[in-house]
């Protein structure tokens, strides 16, 4: 059997495509390693997702399946180690531990994982104090005290951003130079209550029910010293799921992360990408509306529609 389209992954972007899928009469798979919701599923409170005053990620992400799983979704809980052109039946092949699972399209939807500090403490108060989305969570820390960790873009702009809820922002970054912009090393430096701290790593989170200071290590004079903090916020990169695009052909950006039009299109015909993989805003509403351009895009190419062709949602 060969599928109109396989979904890789059932984030918000994968769960997204699949209804649209679902609805543009496509006979589709989706794998999901983890479970269904992706990162979405770890988020405590969402509070911008439209028409949802406040929601439970894992709620949130509950409704989705739920309502793509109506649709007819069928889910295969396994991980795809590969994609492979198949030109003797002109299709994809993804593999999945012993299967093989043809389609004419793919939607590469795996998303893109936080990088960790890797310290003691860390795992244990995600979710209760160490958050790796200032979008999703600055409004929890109004009057507070928090930390970001990191010297790029993100971080820098991300202690600003923060700046306007909490009391207090350190700047805890390992080297005394900043990989960011000059003009958003700027704006954090204006901004009265952001504080640098400098040649500095965090070695361990403590707390009880959630997060209550970070220990921090000067890597220049190795003192070590306790930091009171309400939150952290980790800001050291991601790490897109795009390797195994990348074996099939599909171009990426220096940083990793898939490369794709306004139509979620590939380097590769046939092959799309939406979410976090493609380096867009980490955010489940804009995911969710590449998982619907991808879906749409892939129906217009199973289909064999000029590009440039109009498709009316059914």
């Amino acid at each position: 059997m060969i599928y109109d389209l396989i979904v890789i992954g059932a984030g918000p972007a994968g769960l997204t495509a699949s209804i649209y899928a679902s609805r543009h009469k496509l006979k589709h798979v989706v794998f999901e390693s983890g479970m269904c919701g992706g990162q979405l599923s770890m988020a405590t409170h969402v509070e911008n997702w439209p028409g949802e005053k406040q929601v439970m990620g894992a709620e949130l992400a509950k409704r989705m399946e739920e309502q793509a799983r109506a649709l007819g979704m069928e889910v295969r809980c396994q991980p795809v180690s590969d994609i492979v052109k198949d030109e003797e039946n002109n299709c994809f092949c993804c593999l999945a531990g012993n299967d093989r699972v043809q389609a004419k399209s793919v939607i590469i939807a795996m998303g893109a994982s936080h990088r960790k500090l890797g310290v003691i403490g860390e795992d244990a108060f995600v979710g209760k104090g160490i958050s790796y989305c200032a979008t999703c969570d600055a409004p929890f820390f109004n009057g507070k005290v928090v930390a970001v960790i990191g010297g790029g873009d993100s971080a820098l702009t991300t202690a600003v951003y923060l700046a306007a809820y909490a009391k207090k922002v350190f700047v805890i970054h390992r080297r005394k130079e900043f990989r960011a912009e000059e003009s958003n090393q700027e704006k954090a430096r204006r901004t009265p209550n952001v504080e640098f701290v400098l040649d500095s790593v965090v070695k361990e989170v403590k707390g009880d029910k959630r997060v209550k200071s970070a220990i921090v290590e000067n890597v220049e004079t190795k003192a070590v010293s306790e930091l009171p903090l309400d939150g952290i916020f980790v800001y050291i990169g991601n790490t897109p799921a795009s390797a195994i695009g990348k074996r099939v052909g599909v171009e990426t950006d220096a940083r990793a992360y898939v490369k794709v039009d306004a139509a979620m299109r590939t380097s590769v015909p046939g092959i799309f990408a939406a979410g976090d993989v493609t380096g867009s805003v980490p955010q489940a509403i804009v995911a969710s509306g590449q998982g619907a351009i991808a879906a749409m895009s892939a129906y217009k190419f199973v289909k064999g529609f000029k590009d440039g062709i109009a498709v009316v949602n059914r």
